[in-house]
């Protein structure tokens, strides 16, 4: 990306009692022009997804209060 991320997030994710907890690190930026949000992800299983414009206004509301 061109610029630095809108929000860098640090996501705990449980699976199971006994598997261990993992963390994920997000990167997310909100395309203004357009509306949507791209999210990068360092989960090698996962690498990166958009978001429409409702779901990204919903996702800014959580993140930028």
């Amino acid at each position: 990306m061109a610029r630095k991320p809108d929000v860098e997030a640090n996501l705990f994710y449980t699976f199971g009692e006994n598997i261990p907890e993992r963390l994920y690190e997000y990167e997310i930026w909100f395309n203004e022009s357009v509306g949507t949000a791209t999210i990068i992800s360092n989960n090698e299983n996962e690498s990166y997804g958009e978001l429409d414009k409702d779901n990204a206004q919903a996702l800014k509301k959580l993140f930028l209060k």
